[in-house]
């Protein structure tokens, strides 16, 4: 709080009149993230599900790359603290439920496997991020893993066609 106050250029009091708690601070910041990933799949759904999903994953991590230091913080209040990581639990919640609505019709069935394998990367990108200072920006982590996983799961459903029962030689038909 003495940090961002000082940033702020306000008195403690003032931080408190916004924020009841230092916890609401980072819900809020939470709140804001998520926010930002849903505009950012709305501006792109008119080019289809892919483009809405890949702008959602990248708009998380724009949002978490803008600074080491507060991504850190807010990874560590959501796995120290159980009402933060309700709150941001259920905010993230809304939008992975959206990845998945455009993941599945994108990709069909697997939708929610390529929507986790995406929220697993943004999430492992930003772990690597907050803990390494010799990481780069989080961006630079994070796209290249989206565009894999997408561009993996395009090819396995185009590689592998739904397989056709196999055919039985005439002997094992008339073994039956």
């Amino acid at each position: 709080v003495d940090a961002i106050v000082k940033r702020a250029g306000v008195a403690k009091g003032t931080f408190f009149v916004h924020y009841a708690t230092k916890d609401a601070v980072i819900t809020d910041l939470v709140r804001i993230q998520t926010r930002q990933a849903k505009k950012a799949r709305a501006a792109r759904l008119a080019e289809g599900p892919l483009a809405a999903l890949r702008a959602t994953v990248l708009a998380l991590g724009e949002q978490a790359g803008l600074s080491r230091e507060v991504s850190r913080a807010v990874l560590s209040a959501t796995l120290e603290n159980t009402l933060v990581a309700g709150d941001a639990d259920a905010l993230f919640g809304e939008v992975f439920n959206e990845m998945i609505a455009d993941a599945r019709a994108a990709v069909g069935k697997d939708g929610e496997l390529l929507a986790r394998a995406l929220m697993a990367s943004y999430l492992g990108a930003a772990l690597h991020f907050t803990s390494s200072r010799k990481s780069g920006p989080l961006m630079e982590i994070l796209a290249p893993l989206v565009d894999a996983n997408i561009n993996g799961f395009l090819e396995a459903s185009h590689d592998h066609p739904p397989r056709a029962r196999p055919r039985r030689s005439r002997r094992d038909r008339l073994r039956k």
